[in-house]
């Protein structure tokens, strides 16, 4: 079990520094995350899922309330 956190461990080090590699400073740069195509289908999965801007749905309204 010890192995397998470890792993985990490792796994999660070496992702965080590829972020920090490749991410940050494309970020600085100025350059988009995502480009055109990500965004669209983004956007498209937001819309069939009925949010836009962010805003939860119905059922996630009635879930926060209680």
């Amino acid at each position: 079990m010890v192995w397998l956190i470890l792993a985990l461990v490792i796994g999660v080090a070496l992702a965080a520094t590829v972020i920090g590699l490749v991410a940050v400073p494309a970020h600085r740069e100025g350059r988009e995350v995502l480009g055109e195509g990500a965004e669209q289908l983004v956007n498209s999965v937001a819309e069939r899922r009925g949010r836009k801007d962010g805003a939860g749905s119905a059922r996630d309204e009635q879930h926060a309330a209680g």
